[in-house]
């Protein structure tokens, strides 16, 4: 939601869209830093308190974002101080509300098998695409009823809800593992150089980097290129966030189950597609040509954080789920880090097409590297060796 919610947020409080880029920044550096923390401190004290402690942390970490909107939109404190504001807020998720998506990922991996578990990841992370489509749909309707900041309390609201469920209902049984490891980020940043796990944690780096590039640029993209103003931008950018995510979802639900494939083979299919749906980003003479393209975009991803998800996990030992959860999500935060800063950089300064050719040697590097190293070979061998269960 934040996707569509921010670009005409920041066109409103007139201030350049670099600082938009800083919010996702400075958020993406502590997720990064800290989920790998809460992935290893999972495998020691079960996955739920994790999860329920991050949701409970994203929603207040809300709320001060819709406190932040309001100030900035009121006129009470100048805009740049509406935008600090809002990065605080932001590093409270990052910091905190991080705790949630690797122990979600290490509560499936404990209850599957190396055969099924990325087919079984998949259906997370469409999970998480769900919320994606529902943001930027409920952003344009909501926003342009409620405003910025009560649309916000009320998605606190909501998150706060799933909490208490998940606290309520969600069964676990995870017996503690590894309780002698010493926890700390370099610690667990060193477990990214493992020769098992390491040619997808930089897979997942260079995919969440081009994803970045085109999550954080797509609204200014299409505002420009249309000639919008922030209402309309608003409602367009939706609809293609909300579009992407929906693609995401069937890749997910639908392709990935009927398609039986290995990680490897996911990774590259999605690398593969990824470089078709920016050349067609490039070549785009109309709104029409933008949404197909962040269609195959988010299809693409789709397959290849599952690939590069389960193929990790399949990697290592159960004792290690944690550890490699936090790792593959910690991808993300390192995409965000370089992605939203350095394509509104380039957005802006180079012109506006030049983040999708970068985009498009990254994934060609990404393609190569998924099917030539062999660590992922030797994965792919372990799932077709390996019988459902």
């Amino acid at each position: 939601m934040l996707f569509a919610i921010l670009p005409p947020l920041a066109r409103g409080l007139a201030v350049p869209e670099y600082w938009v880029g800083a919010i996702y920044t400075l958020s993406a550096v502590l997720f990064m830093t800290m989920t790998p923390i809460w992935g290893a401190l999972s495998d020691r004290r079960g996955r739920k308190p994790f999860i329920v402690f991050g949701l409970c942390a994203f929603a207040c970490s809300t709320l001060i974002f819709a406190a932040a909107a309001q100030a900035g939109e009121a006129g009470w404190v100048p805009p740049l101080a509406a935008i600090f504001a809002m990065a605080l807020a932001r590093t409270l998720f990052g910091s905190l509300g991080s705790a949630t998506n690797p122990a979600a990922q290490a509560y499936i991996a404990d209850r599957t098998s190396p055969a099924e578990r990325t087919e079984a990841l998949a259906g997370l992370s469409a999970a998480f695409g769900l919320g994606a489509v529902i943001g930027p749909t409920l952003a344009a309707t909501l926003v342009d009823l409620v405003g910025v900041p009560l649309f916000m309390v009320i998605i606190s609201a909501t998150v706060l809800a799933g909490a208490v469920a998940v606290g309520w209902k969600l069964p676990e049984q995870s017996p503690p593992k590894q309780q002698n490891r010493p926890i700390n980020p370099f610690t667990q940043f060193a477990f990214g150089a493992d020769p098992r796990i390491f040619p997808f944690v930089l897979f997942g780096c260079v995919s969440w980097v081009v994803q970045s590039l085109s999550l954080s640029t797509l609204a200014f993209y299409i505002m420009d290129s249309l000639g919008l103003d922030e209402r309309m931008g608003l409602q367009m950018s939706a609809i293609a966030l909300a579009a992407g995510a929906g693609a995401l979802i069937v890749a997910q639900i639908i392709f990935i189950p009927a398609m039986k494939a290995s990680p490897r083979v996911l990774m590259a299919l999605g690398a593969g597609i990824t470089v078709a749906g920016f050349a067609i980003m490039i070549a785009a003479p109309n709104y029409a040509g933008i949404v197909t393209a962040y269609l195959l975009i988010s299809f693409a991803f789709g397959l290849a954080r599952s690939g590069f998800t389960g193929g990790a996990s399949i990697a290592v030992e159960p004792e290690e789920q944690g550890r490699v959860a936090g790792l593959t999500t910690a991808t993300a935060g390192l995409g965000f880090i370089i992605g939203p800063v350095g394509g509104l950089f380039m957005y802006n300064q180079l012109g506006h097409v030049v983040p999708y050719y970068v985009a498009v040697v990254l994934s060609l590097i990404a393609l190569a590297l998924a099917w030539y190293h062999p660590g992922i070979k030797r994965v792919q061998n372990i799932v077709e060796m390996e019988p459902d269960t």
